[in-house]
């Protein structure tokens, strides 16, 4: 038994961590997909918000039962549940991450339960977690990271160099191997992660022209390759209830450019995604090069974002 099988939900479906990467990883890019192919289209980007919630919400709640040493890992779980009972207007008192574990039951045809605590029936003593000497990058981020390479990467956009999304497939392997390497090492017992980690280890340095190593090797170098990957930043995730509205992405869909119409008045006509401001825009100077401060820039009867 695994730590997160303490809870009913997970001990009778037993899914393996990188089951819940792919899961979160592939619901996130449906529901991106549709907000950048077709915004107009409500009831389709609600379906697939629910399902990113659930799964990204679920990823988060293993991994705080692992003992992530991250507290927006908990918040998120307990915030993507309060947003699944808002979502699916539940008339219930149970806390966010129970209801969360209830929808995931359903989702795989589980009968309801009501059992998400320590059963005295399956007693269990779990191997304490590592006293990990490594640095990892915060949980939350570095899903929402994974996440946001796998989108770049696989998004059809003209406006992408291939170049670019190679760089960007090469981001999504590291976050990816790092959030294995991360479960297994909160707890050993998980071979299954830790194998996946490995795999994911080797097949960066391959991708690099790296020669082959030992497989502890291969998973210390996933770590490397993220501090070269961002040498001077500290990753700072936004949380799933961002005041920006990015759900913890770290994007948003936003009108970039509008058409006038004449008497001041300006129609959106083009979105796209930007990084997400947290709810607190940035001012642009009078000494912006591109807007004078404005914000904006104008031509051809059009108005444009200014990303100066």
């Amino acid at each position: 038994m695994l730590p997160e099988h303490i809870v009913a939900a997970y001990r009778r479906e037993r899914p393996g961590i990188r089951r819940l990467i792919l899961e979160a990883r592939w619901a996130s890019f449906q529901y991106r997909s549709v907000l950048e192919h077709d915004p107009d289209a409500p009831t389709t980007a609600a379906a697939l918000s629910g399902a990113r919630t659930l799964h990204l919400g679920v990823l988060h709640d293993v991994l705080a039962l692992r003992g992530a040493d991250d507290p927006d890992v908990c918040d998120s779980a307990h915030t993507c549940g309060d947003t699944l009972r808002q979502l699916d207007a539940a008339d219930i008192t149970m806390t966010g991450v129970d209801y969360l574990r209830q929808r995931y039951a359903r989702a795989h045809n589980l009968a309801p339960v009501t059992d998400d605590h320590v059963s005295p029936l399956i007693e269990h003593a779990f191997p304490e977690p590592l006293d990990l000497d490594v640095f990892y990058p915060a949980t939350s981020d570095l899903i929402h990271q994974m996440c946001d390479a796998y989108f770049w990467s696989k998004i059809r956009n003209p406006a992408l160099p291939p170049a670019e999304a190679a760089t960007e497939v090469r981001r999504h392997l590291i976050c990816q191997g790092l959030l294995l390497d991360y479960a297994a090492a909160l707890t050993p017992a998980d071979t299954a992660a830790a194998a996946a980690a490995v795999e994911a280890g080797h097949a960066l340095r391959a991708r690099d022209g790296r020669p082959t190593c030992g497989d502890q090797n291969a998973r210390a170098y996933l770590l490397d390759a993220y501090r070269e990957l961002r040498p001077d930043e500290e990753f700072d995730a936004h949380p799933f209830d961002c005041a920006g509205g990015c759900g913890g992405d770290g994007i948003v869909l936003t009108t970039v450019t509008w058409e006038y119409q004449g008497d001041g008045i300006y129609v959106p006509v083009y979105q796209e995604p930007v990084d997400c401001d947290g709810g607190d825009p940035e001012l642009h100077s009078v000494n912006c090069s591109t807007c004078k401060g404005h914000g904006y820039t104008y031509s051809r009867g059009e108005r444009h974002l200014c990303f100066g």
